[in-house]
């Protein structure tokens, strides 16, 4: 699983929720989060005794006008921490524009660099014919230009995060899963999400959060063995805000964590004890 998804899956396969048709994540009638709405994460790397920083992310919305239509634009950068530059450097670059009605995806670039690697993603989202057009390349696989088939409730990483923070969490049942469809490079890939109820998590450097806590299997490769499950942490209060998230790889972990640095909430961030 080479193609730069460790940060790509780790922020949000954990990447939250795209379904089948019949099963989406049901949607409550407002929106959690609101144009110039800004958030960080600090994203660590846990093996035994080792728990140390190696990177950032930073997540941005904002209302903007695409083919003359309203839309909101997200933009999600990823950077490693300067000192891991030296040995393994990484810069990623997600952009997604969404129908406000809706939240579904109408446009998506990515642009990955990690070490020797890179890749690159533009997506144009065709509802009427339900493909998505698609031009990608990367050092591994070469260019290529192609559809994709498009389900009801496929999203990408540009989209997914404030679609799945927009669910009508009431509507949600401890145990139930969800088959989820997430696009990246050439491929769909097929994953499972449950949720797993609520709890108060010790989020870093920010402090004590009321959350609601989801799992999401891990699709088996060079990184994770497949046996383990992602689980991440979405705040119990009107933003939806995700608070934090842990990866299991072969070797130790990646974990992330909602920094305090947000800016233009929507709503108080009531779940957060102070």
């Amino acid at each position: 699983m080479k193609r730069g998804l460790i940060i790509t899956v780790v922020l949000l396969a954990c990447a939250l929720f795209p379904l089948k048709a019949q099963n989406c994540l049901p949607q409550g009638a407002s929106r959690t989060f609101k144009p110039g709405e800004e958030i960080s994460f600090s994203l660590m790397f846990k093996w035994g005794a080792v728990n140390t920083e190696v990177g950032q992310a930073k997540i941005k919305v904002d209302s903007i006008a695409y083919r003359g239509a309203p839309a909101y634009h997200s933009v999600l950068q990823v950077k490693s921490a300067p000192f891991f530059d030296a040995f393994f450097k990484m810069r990623e670059y997600f952009q997604g524009w969404m129908a406000p009605e809706d939240l579904r995806p109408l446009k998506f670039i990515r642009d990955t660099h990690e070490g020797k690697y890179a890749a690159t993603n533009l997506y144009y989202y065709d509802w009427n014919k339900m493909v998505i057009h698609a031009d990608v390349s990367s050092t591994s696989m070469g260019s290529k230009t192609l559809d994709i088939p498009l389900k009801q409730c496929v999203y990408d990483i540009g989209s997914i995060l404030y679609y799945a923070r927009s669910m009508d969490t009431g509507k949600l049942r401890v145990g139930q899963s969800y088959p989820l469809t997430f696009a990246i490079d050439d491929e769909a890939f097929d994953v499972h999400l449950t949720y797993k109820g609520k709890e108060v998590v010790k989020a870093r450097k920010l402090g004590k959060v009321r959350c609601m806590v989801f799992s999401c299997s891990v699709v088996q490769g060079a990184l994770f063995s497949g046996e383990e499950e992602f689980l991440f942490w979405i705040s119990d209060d009107g933003n939806r805000l995700p608070v934090g998230f842990i990866c299991p790889l072969k070797i130790g972990s990646v974990r992330g964590w909602l920094k305090s640095d947000y800016k233009n909430l929507k709503y108080e961030f009531s779940s957060l004890q102070k």
